[in-house]
Formats: C-alpha cells, sequence, structure tokens
C-alpha cells in the first residue's frame, strides 16, 4: 500500500488511501492472520467489524471477523442482528476472543479499558 504525504494544519501526516480497487492487497496487509477480534460494540464496532467483514469477504480473504463482549451484554443481539453469531465462531466473549486472535481492535470505553487494565495486558 502506497502512503501519501498530505499537511494538515500546518504538519506533514501520512495516509493510505482505501477503495475496492485495493482489496487484492489485503492478502499480503494480513498475513498469517487467521482471525481479527473485535473487542466492543459501541460507537465504532459496529461499523469497523462490518466494513472489515464485508471487505475481507470481498477480496476472498477466509479471515474470520470475531466479536469479543461480554457474557449477557445487550450488544449480543445487536451484534447477531449484523450477522455476528456464536453459531457460526464470529461472537464471543471478550477473554476467549482477544486470546484466539493475533489482531484486536480494541474499541471498549476508555473507562472499561482502565477496569480492566491487568487483564487486558495479561491476554494481549
Amino acid at each position: 500500500m502506497v502512503k501519501e504525504k498530505i499537511a494538515l494544519a500546518g504538519h506533514d501526516e501520512y495516509i493510505v488511501r482505501g477503495g475496492r480497487d485495493l482489496f487484492h492487497l489485503f492478502p499480503d496487509a494480513f498475513k498469517g492472520i487467521k482471525q481479527i477480534g473485535v473487542i466492543g460494540w459501541g460507537s465504532q464496532g459496529p461499523a469497523q467489524a462490518q466494513n472489515l467483514r464485508d471487505s475481507l469477504a470481498a477480496a476472498n480473504s477466509d479471515i474470520v471477523v470475531k466479536i469479543g463482549l461480554r457474557k449477557g451484554s445487550r450488544s449480543f443481539a445487536e451484534a447477531a442482528a449484523a450477522g455476528f453469531t456464536e453459531e457460526n465462531g464470529t461472537l464471543g466473549d471478550i477473554w476467549e476472543t482477544i486470546s484466539g486472535c493475533v489482531l484486536v481492535l480494541l474499541l471498549i470505553s476508555d473507562a472499561a479499558q482502565v477496569c480492566h487494565r491487568n487483564t487486558l495486558e495479561f491476554v494481549l
């Protein structure tokens, strides 16, 4: 993927422009990754998880995107409505999901990260 330098507010930043025409690059970008964990289903979780799942599918990748949530969370039903289920292996407990992934998107609140800091450090 090509990095592009742009100026933002007087500073140089680097970006990678996306697009469906770049999906063929996914196998190299995610080489060695079998499962990606998305932890949390708040404001960012649904969009990022579904976009990643659908983009990987469009690239004919067999990488699994799995959602990790607290057992009993009301978000289980919301994630299931988006096609992530325990039955198909794409929805599960936070800790089980993290321990089974090489790449994790940690999208829980800052307060939850602080609360679970020691466990997160251990499983990550």
